[in-house]
């Protein structure tokens, strides 16, 4: 069945892929070619008829959608189509390969030189050694000048130098801080060779939110799948009397995770939603599913009266959570088409907003109750700091979805303005990481 919005963000994408355009051309764009297909409908003709006769009226691009009806039969058509292209992906192909196997060997090295790191070494650098190649991979695609690239790689250096050479003692907190802090750091770093020249534009940023959800969902079932391969190869084998286990899980392991983050955003950056745009579906499958749950979750409390937060883990366990539900509702916004009407998602993602801002507002009551009972640990204040520019995030992003509702802005100040507080979460993540264990003095 034609999906008219798929395919006008699927030719959107195109364009934007394909052309020199900036996102206010892309919108007067989009802009007309809405309005030929709203006139073509009025005149009786299907979505599918206006939609073809509308881009071949545009003229100047009529070579694009000439592109596009050969993309939108077949994806792999499109990748192999021409000379150009395919020497592109080609060389894209091997860059993946170059860089999977570097990084994964950098795994491999401590035990190269006799040296067993515990897990959390392991934990502490996977974004240390996997994402500087995913940016040098967005660098080369997207011809990042080079005083640009010395600065990105630089960071990721100097980063890596020195979570590995500050000191930890017991109870290693902020060493556990680091480990579960740094990769977001790191990943909003990489955000800017995903973005390329285009950093400050809101709307890059929005799509590099949306790249982010859909590479986690590619990512799952690329890594189910792997899973599934690794069990069934050292089942056949076993069957002859050959056991692959030690060679899969102490050798091969780690060159499997850093291929299958980096076959991910290849492919999710190749796709470019032409063949179709899990986002919408996805927002509109979880949302309405992550507010049920949240709501009885605070029902179920509310009747029995049992709080979790008297609990250290469970307060982690739901700051964890908390920022699960707001990547949620940045999916969310970044699925939405700026042309869409309010409609039932819209309200569903503000009540999501405020059962996670109630939620918020308990578990940060029962983390100042916990400082002033038990005092200071570093724990302690990373979730307060974190909480608190939670809270902050949701209650104005509740604000300006009202306004929005009310028609006082529009959408897309709303994702400027959310987009921008992506900086806030940036700074957040490298006090965790760099300030946090010479205050605590790495203990």
């Amino acid at each position: 069945m034609f999906d008219l919005e798929t395919n006008i963000r699927s030719w959107n994408d195109l364009i934007r892929d394909k052309g020199n355009f900036t996102e206010s051309d892309l919108l007067e764009l989009e802009n007309h070619l809405r309005d030929e297909i709203d006139d073509l409908l009025g005149a009786g003709l299907t979505e599918e008829e206006a939609f073809i006769i509308s881009i071949k009226r545009l003229g100047n691009i009529s070579a694009i959608s000439n592109e596009y009806s050969k993309i939108n039969a077949n994806l792999w058509k499109y990748l192999m189509s021409d000379t150009t292209t395919k020497s592109q992906h080609l060389f894209q192909i091997f860059l993946i390969m170059i860089f999977t196997l570097i990084s994964g060997t950098l795994f491999n090295i401590p035990s190269i030189f006799g040296y067993s790191p515990n897990e959390i070494f392991f934990i502490k650098n996977i974004s240390v050694f996997i994402l500087p190649f995913v940016a040098l991979f967005f660098i080369f695609k997207h011809k990042i000048n080079w005083k640009s690239t010395v600065i990105i790689m630089g960071i990721y250096i100097i980063t890596g130098i020195l979570v590995n050479i500050y000191p930890s003692y017991d109870p290693n907190s902020t060493e556990t801080l680091t480990a579960f802090h740094l990769p977001i750091f790191l990943w909003l770093i990489t955000g800017f060779t995903y973005i390329g020249l285009q950093w400050k534009d809101s709307k890059e940023r929005m799509n590099f939110i949306r790249f982010t959800g859909e590479s986690f969902i590619y990512g799952v079932l690329i890594s189910c799948g792997v899973g599934v391969l690794s069990l069934f190869t050292m089942l056949i084998f076993s069957a002859i009397g050959i056991d692959l286990e030690s060679l899969i899980f102490n050798n091969l392991i780690f060159y499997g995770i850093c291929g299958t983050v980096m076959i991910t955003l290849y492919l999710v950056e190749a796709k470019k939603s032409i063949v179709e745009n899990f986002a919408p579906i996805l927002a509109k499958i979880f949302s309405p599913l992550f507010l049920i749950a949240m709501v009885s979750f605070l029902v179920v409390m509310l009747f029995t009266r049992k709080s979790p937060f008297v609990d250290r883990n469970y307060l982690i366990g739901f700051d964890l959570m908390l920022v699960l539900v707001i990547g949620l509702v940045l999916y969310v916004i970044s699925a939405r088409n700026l042309h869409e009407k309010k409609n039932i998602f819209d309200y569903i993602n503000i009540s999501l907003v405020v059962t996670a801002l109630i939620i918020d507002i308990v578990a940060l009551t029962a983390i100042l109750i916990r400082l002033q009972n038990l005092g200071i640990t570093p724990n302690k204040v990373a979730a307060l700091g974190e909480n608190i520019i939670l809270l902050g995030n949701l209650l104005i992003l509740l604000w300006q979805y009202l306004r929005f509702l009310t028609n006082k802005i529009t959408f897309t100040i709303l994702e400027k303005w959310q987009t921008s507080y992506l900086n806030i979460y940036a700074i957040w993540m490298a006090t965790v990481v760099f300030i946090f264990p010479l205050i605590f003095s790495f203990k």
